[in-house]
């Protein structure tokens, strides 16, 4: 005979550590990438004009939204997954308004990871909190 509990409780693993994996790498690349952004725009002596500094600003905050969600998804799953799920799909929603012609290819890049990390996070705590 099969034990279901062990199944059930293994599927959750899974679930909960796919969301951490995919939540800190795609968190990962986004804090290095506009650091070294930030960086280089600085030592090159770059100026922006005032609508490049505004999206940078939102772009910045947006991330430090989900990034911030997805730390908190490392230890209370339920908050940290929907916080990340909100922060993503307005990621989503920021990235196809500002992309240029590859609209649908920033939002897969921008957006989508966090948005499957915290629907897989929020899944993993509803799994969780059933048992």
């Amino acid at each position: 005979m099969i034990n279901n509990k062990k199944t059930i409780d293994k599927t959750t693993k899974v679930i909960h550590w796919t969301a951490r994996i995919l939540g800190s790498v795609s968190g990962a690349f986004w804090v290095l990438a506009l650091t070294l952004s930030t960086i280089m725009e600085s030592k090159l002596g770059v100026k922006p004009t005032p609508e490049a500094k505004l999206e940078g600003t939102i772009l910045g905050c947006l991330v430090a939204i989900v990034v911030i969600g997805v730390i908190i998804a490392w230890f209370r799953e339920g908050i940290g997954g929907f916080l990340t799920t909100l922060g993503a799909i307005a990621l989503c929603i920021f990235s196809y308004i500002s992309a240029g012609h590859n609209k649908i290819f920033a939002v897969l890049i921008s957006g989508i990871p966090f948005l499957i990390a915290g629907i897989l996070s929020l899944i993993s705590w509803w799994r969780l909190k059933r048992l």
